[in-house]
């Protein structure tokens, strides 16, 4: 059996939200406060702890909107795929849909409000259908308790021998721990003999001086005549409960024998942990783990080992994990239909029957989706870009006009293609719902003007080494003044429906791409001593000197002075050396930045200019709050 679904309705922050599960893995990411914790405490309270933990209910976890707080919250889970014993064992309470046995439970918590404004708190769990459903007796429950690992867990202090100590927990709830035959256990029968020979060590050997001096030197004088005391040495308590409890897993290292760290002793404590989940074949009930901030204290490859094996292994192996992460590793090591996004106290499977991903694009984006990528999982807003000058320009620009996208949560994804579509349909939802997170997806138009076209250059022939004139795009490229009007509109509304719906906005430059529309900016003259440092530093033949920088910057602004150039002639000029990829568009894009945030431009002159439009309409979608 697993956990199917959980419908919460008035708890904590969360108004109502209903929420799938699948058999195995399950990763809830989101920034803090979103709600994963809340997730996990309300599976908590229904199902209870295979460590008894106490959990009670209060007034704190009722839902309120700031002004009015709930009177009545709900907790609904609903369990699947029970075997033929575990529907023996939940009889009474089962129901069956599709043919299929299901279990359903129901947390119903309700507060009655006192004069003095102290609330009372009562709260019961119901097995069945319908709110007529009977209490669940203590017996069935006790097969639906999950094993949770807390946030900063304590590893160390939670292996260690104590009284009711985890690690004894874990291990009497296997059936080789249980005495059903009334005898002794094979560890009982081996302190005995260990019992023995401590007495006898204390009796006769070289430890009866101390217990012949408590007993004749001390005790014999502090005690009545009439009532002696005396004393034995011993081992205490040989049932195998408290034998249990002075067990300890001792975790060893090849370089480290002892003192492990944080980090080794928590993979320990999470191994131990995962003996309840392992149990005994003819095992009947829930095997769930719930574990919070997987990632606490282990290094970034212990992480991806880690969730790798829960990967792969946990629904092969019969047991199901939910989990919360902060990680970006961990985020992006998961297959997408296990995660789930919690957001503006709601939370969105990605599972592929509720998102408007195709198969391919899961596919797809488990090969791509990586650490730097996986952010986007944890952003107040996304945007999305095809390279690496956007990647690097948009951050400084939004920090100029007074918007830094760091301030707002924001974060951009270079997918470093044409492969927007696939990243953006992450955040459309089939049922058209929104998941709070804006995006921005930012792609080129790709219509060059006729000027570029038009614009030639000199190259050397090979072999003879003559010059010739050579176009800087090709005959077959077809330019702006060669589509008619209705067909611009038709490639720029299908670049725009590609990729928009609800939240996902896509922007689009006038006419070719980031550079080129910079080029014909108010930031004209930034674009073009940017260029021109990155040719005079990809040769380094010439001499760097902000003398010649300056020189050739005058030299050819002079000329399209002269020669009277338009302002898309002055534009292809500047950015045809990284048409021609003879500088690089990253290196160009640095150089760019770097000197913007060190300029006196108007900044109000950046954001009503019409060639900027997109680029500023995209970061002020995403920071809208």
């Amino acid at each position: 059996m697993y956990l199917s679904n959980v419908k919460i309705e008035n708890f904590r922050q969360f108004r109502s939200i209903d929420l799938n599960f699948q058999k195995g893995l399950n990763l809830l990411v989101g920034e803090n406060d979103s709600g994963k914790s809340s997730i996990i405490d309300a599976i908590k309270f229904v199902t209870g702890t295979q460590s008894n933990d106490w959990i009670r209910l209060d007034k704190d976890d009722f839902y309120t909107d700031g002004t009015t707080r709930a009177v009545e919250l709900k907790i609904i889970c609903t369990f699947f795929d029970l075997s033929k014993e575990e529907a023996a064992a939940f009889l009474e309470w089962l129901s069956i849909s599709d043919g299929k046995y299901y279990l359903k439970l129901t947390l119903t918590g309700r507060r009655k409000e006192k004069s003095n404004s102290i609330s009372e708190v009562f709260y019961d769990t119901r097995a069945g259908e319908d709110e007529e459903s009977g209490m669940i007796s203590g017996e069935a429950k006790s097969k639906l308790r999950v094993t949770y690992l807390k946030p900063l867990r304590d590893a160390e202090y939670e292996l260690a021998p104590r009284k009711g100590s985890r690690l004894s927990q874990i291990l009497a709830a296997y059936d080789i721990f249980q005495k059903n035959d009334g005898g002794r256990h094979p560890l009982e029968e081996t302190m005995d003999k260990a019992n023995l020979e401590v007495k006898d060590y204390f009796e006769n050997k070289d430890g009866k001086q101390v217990s012949d001096t408590i007993n004749l030197n001390y005790l014999k004088e502090f005690s009545l005549l009439n009532n002696p005391l005396t004393s034995k040495f011993g081992i205490t308590q040989n049932d195998l409960g408290r034998i249990l409890e002075k067990l300890e897993l001792q975790g060893l290292s090849k370089t480290n024998e002892s003192n492990l760290g944080l980090g080794s002793n928590n993979l320990l404590f999470i191994a131990a942990e995962m003996l309840l989940l392992k149990k005994d074949t003819g095992y009947v009930g829930l095997k769930l783990s719930l574990i919070e901030e997987i990632e606490a204290h282990l290094h970034p490859q212990a992480q991806l080992n880690l969730i790798e094996f829960l990967n792969k292994q946990s629904e092969s192996l019969g047991f199901q994990c939910i989990i919360t992460s902060h990680s970006n590793s961990l985020a992006s090591k998961v297959d997408l239909n296990n995660l789930i996004i919690c957001k503006n106290s709601n939370a969105f499977s990605l599972k592929n029957e509720e998102t408007n991903l195709d198969p391919g694009d899961y596919e797809f984006l488990r090969r791509f989706i990586d650490d730097t990528k996986a952010n986007l999982f944890f952003a107040n807003g996304v945007i999305i870009v095809e390279g690496d000058a956007e990647n690097l320009i948009l951050p400084t620009l939004a920090d100029y006009i007074g918007l830094p996208l760091h301030k707002y949560g924001v974060s951009i994804v270079n997918v470093r293609s044409t492969a927007l579509l696939r990243y953006s349909r992450i955040f459309q939802r089939k049922d058209g719902n929104s998941i709070g997170i804006k995006v921005s997806c930012i792609t080129d138009r790709d219509i060059p003007p006729k000027e570029a076209k038009e614009f030639t250059y000199e190259v050397k022939r090979r072999g003879t080494g003559t010059l010739e004139q050579v176009n800087l795009l090709s005959d077959t490229r077809k330019t702006e003044d060669e589509y008619t009007l209705d067909e611009i509109l038709e490639i720029v509304t299908e670049k725009k429906n590609k990729y928009t719906l609800g939240d996902v906005q896509t922007f689009l430059p006038n006419t070719w791409t980031l550079e080129f529309e910079i080029a014909k900016s108010c930031l004209r003259k930034i674009m073009h001593k940017s260029i021109i440092i990155a040719l005079y530093t990809n040769n380094l033949e010439r001499i760097i000197s902000k003398e010649i920088i300056e020189g050739k910057l005058k030299e050819e602004n002079d000329r399209w002075v002269k020669e009277n150039k338009n302002e898309n002639q002055i534009a292809v000029e500047i950015y045809a050396p990284l048409e021609r990829k003879l500088a690089s568009k990253t290196v160009v894009a640095q150089i760019f930045s770097r000197i913007l945030a060190k300029s006196q431009i108007e900044k109000d002159l950046i954001q009503h200019d019409p060639h900027l439009k997109y680029l500023i309409d995209a970061i002020k979608h995403v920071t809208k709050l």
